[in-house]
């Protein structure tokens, strides 16, 4: 059964207001079936891209705030990989400057070998000079990676090369050591130790003007001025070959050493050494006076070698321990 027969027609008619003529449209009765269909077809098609663009626009802002969150995850790994690399850099810069402290050291280690050796009188190679302080300073530049780079090679080659440094340092300051101890070992057979606690020469080796006679005249020894009761030491390993009083010598004292040399010791306030008495350098063999033929209270300190009197002078200039003997001559005494 038809819903409308074949060919049927329906026909509109539109009547405007006054006196305008009427509108027909005539309209068949097939298409008045199909604009309800295109109709609802439009709007099944609109509500379809509708959603679809709602969907869309859901998933757009999904992936919006996706890449928002992993942008914000980036750039924190970036800051901390930023950090790391910066730590890096700086643990860099710290190890290259321990290496300049451990460089520093080594130069003091040198400086100390070249002062043992010195001290012994033993040939030493220059050092620099002090400075004063540690200042730093400079216009603040930061570090190209080629700047990081090089301090990284120069690092490394320091490292590389520390060990073998170390090792011939090592040899070295063991070498110096044995050096130092048979000087040492000389020396305290030699009368290199100073010999009283005072450090006033006021009269050297060699001719000068007698105190008492006012002519000129050989003095044999050393005068170094002091105070009554000072103690007075041993210059050298020894034993005690003479003690006694004697008008010009006052109380006194000769010790003899190695190597065909003596030591005399005189005008003491007292002896306290005893004849054949073995001594050490640095014992404590007497105390300062002004007996026998003398102004005041000091000691006149003699050396011989083999029986004959020489300048004391160079010997106690060997000394590891003690007072240098360029001291200002003040007076003049026996």
């Amino acid at each position: 059964m038809k819903l409308f027969p074949r060919n049927t027609h329906f026909t509109f008619l539109v009547l405007p207001d006054g006196s305008k003529p009427a509108l027909r449209f005539r309209v068949s009765a097939a298409l008045l079936l199909v604009i309800p269909i295109l109709i609802s077809l439009l709007i099944v098609i609109a509500s379809t891209l509708y959603l679809l663009h709602e969907r869309n626009n859901r998933q757009l802002e999904r992936l919006h705030l996706q890449l928002a969150s992993d942008s914000e995850a980036h750039q924190v790994q970036l800051a901390d990989k930023e950090a790391l690399i910066t730590k890096l850099q700086t643990d860099l810069v710290q190890l290259a400057q321990q290496a300049d402290a451990v460089d520093a050291r080594m130069e003091e280690l040198n400086k100390l070998e070249s002062d043992m050796k010195s001290l012994v009188g033993l040939s030493t190679d220059k050092t620099a000079k002090a400075t004063d302080g540690d200042g730093v300073g400079g216009e603040q530049l930061d570090a190209t990676d080629a700047d990081i780079q090089e301090l990284v090679d120069q690092t490394k080659s320091f490292y590389t090369s520390i060990g073998g440094e170390i090792n011939e340092l090592k040899n070295r300051l063991t070498s110096t050591t044995k050096e130092v101890q048979k000087k040492k070992q000389v020396l305290r057979l030699t009368p290199t130790y100073w010999p009283t606690e005072s450090e006033r020469i006021t009269s050297l080796f060699g001719v000068r003007i007698d105190p008492f006679t006012n002519h000129p005249g050989v003095h044999k020894g050393m005068d170094i001025a002091g105070k009554t009761g000072d103690s007075v030491f041993a210059a050298a390993d020894g034993y005690v070959q003479e003690t006694g009083y004697m008008s010009e010598r006052g109380n006194y004292i000769v010790v003899s050493h190695k190597n065909g040399i003596a030591t005399k010791y005189m005008h003491l306030y007292k002896v306290l050494a005893h004849r054949g008495d073995s001594i050490e350098q640095g014992d404590l063999i007497g105390l300062l006076g002004s007996t026998g033929r003398s102004t005041g209270p000091h000691l006149h300190f003699e050396v011989m070698k083999y029986g004959v009197s020489v300048d004391p002078k160079p010997y106690l200039k060997m000394g590891i321990k003690g007072i240098p003997t360029d001291v200002q001559l003040e007076k003049r005494q026996d």
